[in-house]
């Protein structure tokens, strides 16, 4: 089910030219007060040469930061690899990044590959408060905490619905026809969508952890693509389960973790 990965070097597309290299002031900003791991920032504001740049309508450059990882997307398509910023200039280990290869429009798949070239292109880093400001050359992006810009959902008001599947060091997408939704209600009951069946159970949480009930689901023969799907995700929802919510994002972790082969889910509000 996981989509294979694809590595973005760092090579501008001809259609974004328009980003060039130069000679731009970046910060005077302490690179000491990058307080950022475990941080996420999003925004448009790019500016090349002093000039604004229009990112493609609707989309938004997002950046997050592990304790030695970075994950980002363009757009389109999600981005992750080993990476270093304590010094203020932010260096991916490997000099390239992994991303899924959901196939969107080419405005968008290009913007996503002109932000992997700004982020592999040791970019200087400045952070001041809740804003980021991150430069290569004459271009200037600045992005804002995702927890101003976007607070965190709660997890009994939102309706989640899966974007991703990751296993092991592999990230997938949803398969295009396949929908899967979760509502967690007040009372203590969930309702799902597994993919093709629906299903109702009982769960219990707190900040970091959710433990499910066993579900009761219908039994609807179902395509190859759903079943597959459902079958993973049930297997997700069993027992305790970690729980991340970070902006409109909702992850879920068996205990286990991702490295021993168990399968993460990722939803979005």
């Amino acid at each position: 089910m996981s989509s294979p990965l694809l590595v973005l070097p760092g090579v501008l597309l001809a259609g974004l030219a328009l980003v060039a290299c130069g000679d731009g002031d970046t910060t005077d900003a302490d690179p000491s007060n990058l307080d950022v791991a475990s941080r996420t920032f999003l925004g448009d504001n790019v500016t090349v040469g002093g000039q604004p740049l229009r990112l493609v309508k609707g989309s938004q450059l997002r950046l997050s930061f592990d304790s030695d990882s970075i994950g980002a997307t363009g757009g389109c398509n999600s981005m992750s690899g080993a990476a270093t910023w304590s010094d203020g200039t932010l260096r991916v280990t490997d000099g390239s990044l992994a991303t899924t290869e959901m196939a969107c429009d080419k405005p968008r798949m290009d913007q996503d590959a002109w932000f992997a070239t700004i982020l592999t292109a040791s970019p200087t880093l400045a952070h001041d408060g809740d804003s980021l400001t991150m430069a290569s050359g004459s271009t200037v992006i600045v992005l804002t905490d995702e927890e101003t810009v976007t607070p965190d959902a709660s997890l009994t008001e939102t309706p989640w619905r899966l974007e991703s599947i990751t296993t092991g060091d592999t990230i997938g997408t949803v398969p295009s026809g396949v929908r899967v939704t979760l509502q967690f209600n007040d009372d203590g009951t969930l309702t799902a969508n597994l993919g093709c069946n629906t299903a109702r159970g009982d769960y219990t949480a707190n900040a970091t952890t959710i433990t499910f009930g066993a579900l009761a689901t219908t039994r609807m023969a179902c395509e190859a693509s759903k079943s597959d799907v459902e079958q993973m995700v049930s297997a997700v929802l069993q027992g305790e389960v970690q729980l991340l919510i970070d902006g409109s994002n909702l992850t879920l972790t068996p205990a286990k973790g991702t490295d021993e082969g168990a399968t993460q889910l990722t939803f979005g509000a």
